[in-house]
């Protein structure tokens, strides 16, 4: 009864934030996002599924901004630092020329934050059509291999983290910080060069029901929770 008490207190002291979800794709991939977002919770039904405890992280205009709040003892940019001193690199890549790789991430480690690996993550990798809703980003080591990567949904003023994974036998190298943080200066870079004013959310799930140690990897990426009230832009017509 405490901790539910607890988590009510939390909620209601959320700040709130409305954001759009401009659908410019030509697939399903934005409009199956929103549909998800906002159908009922499938435990807490008077809640839509994405809406309470969205951990969003407002994108800076420059990268000293950015690394100013991920600076510091064990912090994002120290443990990045580290991690690249040892050969690591990052880049975006193509996913249908690393499916072996990204199935041999998925199942390095059969339980991850204290739970059993889904069923989705042990079958093959399937190939998938390219399109401009989606991208992957991935970390590297100094002989190329693919050891983690996060699948981006991207759409004018919101990124969503759909999928991170990295290798367990090189999780103790922090790589999974490198891939967030050298993600982050790659979409500073991007709204650079678009130059709109409208803020830039990068959104990685929720923070409730969160284990402890993914809850720490989201503040140190300056992750925070939301209340958020989703709005369905469609734009497709506009680019016909």
């Amino acid at each position: 009864m405490h901790n539910k008490l607890k988590i009510i207190k939390e909620i209601l002291k959320l700040p709130k934030v409305k954001i759009e979800i401009i659908d410019r794709d030509s697939t399903l991939e934005i409009k199956n996002l929103y549909k998800y977002f906002t159908k009922r919770h499938p435990k807490y039904k008077i809640f839509k599924n994405k809406t309470i405890g969205v951990m969003l992280f407002e994108i800076p205009r420059t990268v000293e901004e950015y690394e100013s709040q991920v600076s510091g003892k064990n912090s994002v940019k120290y443990y990045s630092n580290r991690c690249r001193k040892l050969g690591y690199h990052t880049d975006y890549f193509i996913k249908n020329e690393h499916l072996d790789e990204m199935y041999e991430i998925n199942t390095s480690a059969p339980v991850r934050q204290g739970r059993n690996m889904s069923k989705s993550y042990l079958e093959k990798v399937p190939k998938e059509e390219p399109c401009d809703a989606v991208s992957y980003f991935g970390v590297f080591t100094e002989e190329n291999k693919l050891v983690g990567y996060i699948r981006l949904n991207c759409t004018p003023n919101l990124y969503v983290v759909s999928r991170i994974l990295g290798h367990s036998e090189y999780l103790k190298d922090n790589i999974m910080y490198l891939a967030m943080h050298d993600l982050v200066v790659s979409l500073i870079e991007k709204n650079n060069k678009i130059k709109d004013t409208t803020p830039t959310y990068l959104m990685y799930d929720t923070y409730f029901g969160a284990k402890d140690g993914l809850k720490l990897y989201k503040k140190r990426n300056a992750f925070k929770p939301y209340k958020v009230r989703w709005i369905y832009k469609d734009e497709k017509s506009n680019l016909q």
